[in-house]
Parts: C-alpha cells; sequence; structure tokens
C-alpha cells in the first residue's frame, strides 16, 4: 500500500489580503511595503521569506510586456439610434 504524500502548502505570502485584513481591523491604510516590513519587525515572517515569498505585485505588464491588444472598429459611428 502506498504511502499518502502530505500535500505542500503554497509558500507565497499574500499581502493584498494582509493588507485588507490590518485596514478591516484598525482602519489603517499600509503600503504594500509597510506590511512587509512589519511582518519582518514583528518576527511573523523572516527576512528571507520577505524577499522570496512576500513579492509586492507590480501589475501583469511584466508578464505580457509592451503588446498592444487593442482592436479598430473600421465601421462609422452612427450613434446607437
Amino acid at each position: 500500500m502506498a504511502k499518502l504524500k502530505k500535500p505542500e502548502p503554497s509558500q507565497a505570502i499574500n499581502l493584498i489580503y494582509i493588507r485588507a485584513a490590518i485596514l478591516a481591523n484598525t482602519g489603517v491604510n499600509l503600503t504594500l511595503e509597510e506590511v512587509r516590513r512589519y511582518l519582518v519587525e514583528e518576527k511573523l515572517i523572516t527576512p528571507s521569506q520577505a524577499r522570496s515569498n512576500a513579492q509586492i505585485f507590480k501589475g501583469y505588464s511584466e508578464f505580457y510586456g509592451e503588446e498592444v491588444f487593442t482592436v479598430e472598429d473600421p465601421r462609422e459611428d452612427n450613434g446607437i439610434f
């Protein structure tokens, strides 16, 4: 009989969810950098974890580069009616 392997939890730390929880409970709106810094200061994560697992989301542009996905409609716009 094969041993069941325990699933590995994700190592990513979602700073956006943590920031939302802080805002909801304290009314304090922090930047993502501040959230990460406070997690390290309070020893909830290590500096190494902050660098590797608590990345600051900077948008999707790094994944899609400079591609443009717009489409122009060559038809004249005579209005809706």
